[in-house]
């Protein structure tokens, strides 16, 4: 399809005189399968998903693939084949091993072969204890979450988020988190004067054990007000590509929410071989409010 993109005006200086020259380009896109499929070594089934890539300026709804063999090895024997359960969706009741490195393939005649390899990561080992700090205006009693996350030898990558009951609906993972920690990135970082340090992390907070590796990261999460409804704070321990899939996915939302006319374009980052998506693995804690 071809796109009109913009006018070019050149200016004659000598003559004033102005030319004007109609530009098009031509984007062929061809469907390439997209895996998505994340192991939780807590999770008694393993879930993907299988749809076909689309252009970026078509509004048709996404076609999901129903007709394929998703194969999943462990450390290059066979673990086991997915079931297709309809809408894209594929399910194995397998429950993957923390250390082992499992690789997943999809055969498609029409669209060809994708793949991808992945390590589950261990389990984040936690501790924590409440501090009260006092009332709020509201006259309610606040207090500090006290955490700490005893890192194991070899690279992690943690990420900190929150989920809780609102109105009897259950979610999570949006609006900002407060943390002031050296080992905090600082990539969704964005200043709030209203907030206690003048900041605020949104979506998720990433925790690098970068120059902290096999030691203790210990935070404080302030100001936090207890309620009778579910509440729950998660540190989630992510595989190399699940880490970089997470960061560019909040990237990239931040990036639309600016809505800035010079904002760099983010791509969301992929470890499908041949294809799009993401084979991931994450190990979580959690710690109920």
């Amino acid at each position: 399809m071809k796109f009109k993109i913009f006018f070019i005006t050149l200016l004659v200086t000598a003559v004033f005189v102005s030319c004007e020259e109609e530009v098009y380009f031509s984007f062929e896109h061809e469907p390439r399968l997209c895996l998505n499929c994340i192991l939780n070594p807590d999770s008694t089934v393993i879930t993907a998903s299988l749809s076909l890539s689309k252009k970026m300026d078509t509004i048709n709804e996404i076609k999901t693939i129903n007709d394929v063999e998703i194969i999943l090895y462990e450390e290059g024997n066979l673990f086991g084949r997915f079931t297709n359960t309809g809408d894209g969706k594929y399910e194995l009741n397998k429950v993957p091993v923390v250390g082992k490195t499992y690789r997943i393939i999809v055969e498609s005649e029409e669209y060809g072969k994708v793949s991808a390899t992945t390590i589950v990561p261990n389990k984040p080992e936690i501790t924590w204890s409440k501090d009260t700090v006092g009332y709020d205006k509201y006259n309610l009693l606040r207090y500090n979450l006290n955490v700490q996350i005893h890192d194991k030898q070899g690279k992690d990558y943690y990420w900190l988020y929150s989920t809780g009951i609102v109105n009897g609906v259950k979610g999570g993972g949006g609006g900002g988190v407060v943390l002031n920690a050296p080992f905090a990135d600082t990539f969704n970082r964005r200043y709030e004067t209203e907030e206690k340090y003048g900041f605020m992390h949104y979506y998720q907070i990433r925790l690098s054990d970068e120059g902290y590796d096999g030691q203790v990261l210990d935070f404080i999460i302030p100001d936090l007000v207890p309620t009778n409804q579910y509440r729950a704070k998660h540190i989630l321990n992510a595989s190399e590509h699940y880490d970089k899939y997470i960061k560019t996915s909040i990237l990239y939302r931040l990036n639309e929410e600016a809505d800035l006319p010079f904002s760099e374009p983010v791509q969301i980052y992929s470890n499908i071989e041949n294809g799009f998506g993401i084979f991931g693995a994450c190990a979580i804690s959690t710690i109920v409010l």
